[in-house]
């Protein structure tokens, strides 16, 4: 009788353990691994890096953080251009690195997107004190769709995890 009922389980768990195996599975809307790097006394800005996953075509429109930590929030956009002929004393072009402010930030369905050092980020501006190590406060993201999420950020010198 217990081999019928274990053969009777197998037989339908089968269908449910095939169908959590197979494919790619679908992004969940979230973020994660959200950080700022310490700032020296009097320093000005600060910044933000995260990964965002969503999973809806979607933009990253605002960044909101509380008073206390920043007066005003940009969204920043990295660009390397590679320089073409002439450069320094006529050598070859190098690369010019410039960053923007942008309005937004597209995110693909089951897609991400990721702000990290040397790439696109947030800048956190006019902070209302320095950054220090372990301490941590809650940015709010705006998409264009309407929904927001908060996030915990860390002040520490390296990514977390």
């Amino acid at each position: 009788m217990n081999r019928r009922l274990a053969a009777t389980v197998v037989v339908l768990l089968s269908p449910t353990a095939l169908m959590a195996c197979g494919g790619d599975e679908p992004a969940v809307f979230g973020a994660s691994g959200a950080w700022s790097r310490p700032t020296p006394s009097g320093a000005t800005n600060g910044v933000l890096y995260l990964t965002i996953t969503s999973d809806t075509d979607d933009a990253l429109v605002a960044v909101d953080v509380p008073e206390q930590v920043a007066a005003a929030v940009e969204l920043h956009e990295t660009t390397i251009e590679h320089g073409g002929a002439g450069g320094h004393h006529g050598g070859g072009g190098g690369e010019v690195v410039s960053m923007g402010q942008v309005t937004s930030f597209e995110i693909a369905a089951d897609g991400s997107l990721t702000f990290s050092p040397g790439g696109n980020h947030v800048m956190l501006i006019d902070l209302a004190e320095p950054l220090q190590t372990d301490e941590r406060y809650v940015a709010t993201l705006r998409f264009e769709s309407g929904r927001t999420l908060d996030v915990d950020v860390v002040v520490a010198d390296n990514p977390p995890g």
